[in-house]
């Protein structure tokens, strides 16, 4: 069991080696105590449970209001996750019919979140439910369109009242079969569908574009890539960036390079953090290297802890794993992000340059290597400590009661 002492020690000693690099440990542990995260309210809930079972976790939250208290249990564990991303159409709070929801009745959600010192983040429009099996915004069907149309309104008020202001938006949009659909087609009405909502929404709502390389539409979906993404979003103005998701990619593609590109071109973005072990977004997020070099890009671009917000992308994690305690996999998601952060902030970024410049492949390599390598452990340890919060959120939440509480309180 780690313990105060002892990660005060490792703490100085990681010091030592830092200060070779010219980087001040005190100054990474402070970035990493302001690191914030959002968690997905659905990650609690009964949505979810495997692509071919319907096993849900003992303990699932029932509804919105449990959904926040898990949510406010992983804030006291890590002191990173003070906003909670919904889903409008499985976290309606009266549990109305899709085109009866009131937006005055999440103000009761977001009451019910302040009174934890929680707030509501971005809102996702929910496109996949029934008569959307051939489309949502790119349906050949006028009424199918205008239908999801105004529940995206409807979800930009509720962003614009009671969140941030920010819509995720996924589209369950393609086809199984060539000749399926017309696919220049589908693009354009989905491309019509929203310059309607962005010209209805006002100037404070933000809109970020996810895609997804297939699935539910196994032959095309219509959004399938970062590039799709990012015509639709110049085509609609500055109010509308990119929303990677880690798992929405082929295996072995280059995400970081795909960040790289959008940060360099000013485009406006944001993260769902998860691994991909499927072929999707299932599963907790590991401090891989692949996730520290994706930090990498996002510390070097300048989208990640700067005082001004506006400056920063958004960051939120969207998983719902099939099998495994879902809170013990949201927290171990948590301490993989900050984990994977403070590695990106020790990387020796002068020898970097120096190695790059001079075509040194393998040394410049290593410089990342050797930052990937260092236990940064109780730095991140160290800045929960100041925050008076557990050294091991995950631990901590084995040995809270509060999952037996919810198994007794939520048969």
């Amino acid at each position: 069991m780690t313990c105060p002492s002892s990660v005060s020690e490792r703490y100085e000693i990681l010091r030592k080696e830092l200060e070779k690099k010219g980087i001040d440990i005190d100054d990474v542990r402070k970035k990493i105590e302001k690191f914030e995260v959002e968690v997905p309210s659905w990650v609690f809930g009964s949505f979810g449970g495997g692509r071919f079972s319907g096993y849900t976790p003992p303990g699932a939250a029932r509804n919105i209001f449990e959904k926040l208290d898990d949510a406010s249990l992983v804030n006291r564990l890590t002191g990173a996750t003070p906003r909670v991303s919904i889903h409008v159409g499985w976290d309606d709070p009266d549990e109305a019919p899709f085109d009866e929801i009131q937006v005055e009745s999440f103000k009761k959600v977001r009451d019910y979140a302040s009174k934890f010192g929680l707030g509501i983040g971005a809102v996702s429009p929910t496109y996949f439910l029934e008569g959307t099996e051939f489309g949502s915004l790119s349906s050949n069907n006028p009424k199918t369109r205008q239908r999801l149309i105004e529940h995206t309104l409807v979800s930009a008020e509720i962003a614009t009242k009671y969140a941030t202001g920010l819509l995720a938006l996924w589209f369950p949009d393609g086809s199984l079969y060539p000749g399926q659909v017309n696919m220049r087609e589908a693009e354009r009405n989905l491309r019509s569908s929203l310059e309607e909502i962005y010209r209805r929404t006002p100037r404070s709502v933000r809109m970020l574009i996810e895609y997804k390389l297939f699935e539910p539409g196994t032959y095309h979906t219509v959004v399938s890539d970062y590039c799709v993404a990012s015509d639709l979003a110049r085509h609609l103005g500055e109010r509308a960036g990119v929303l990677v998701d880690l798992g929405h990619h082929a295996h072995g593609v280059n995400v970081e390079h795909i960040i790289a590109h959008l940060i360099e071109n000013g485009m406006p973005g944001g993260i769902h953090f998860n691994s991909r072990y499927v072929a999707d977004d299932d599963h907790a997020i590991e401090p891989n290297m692949q996730i520290f070099r994706i930090f990498h890009e996002l510390v070097t671009g300048g989208v990640i802890g700067n005082e001004d917000s506006r400056r920063n992308w958004a960051y939120m994690i969207d998983q719902c794993s099939p099998l495994e305690n879902r809170i013990q996999a949201i927290l171990h998601s948590v301490d993989s992000l900050m984990i994977s952060y403070a590695k990106a902030l020790i990387v020796d970024e002068e020898a970097l340059r120096r190695y790059q410049m001079k075509n040194e492949v393998i040394l410049a390599n290593r410089v990342l290597v050797d930052a990937f390598l260092t236990d940064v452990r109780p730095l991140v340890q160290m800045a929960r400590m100041n925050k008076r919060l557990p050294i091991d959120p995950v631990n901590a939440y084995v040995k809270s009661g509060y999952q037996e509480k919810i198994e007794r309180e939520r048969k």
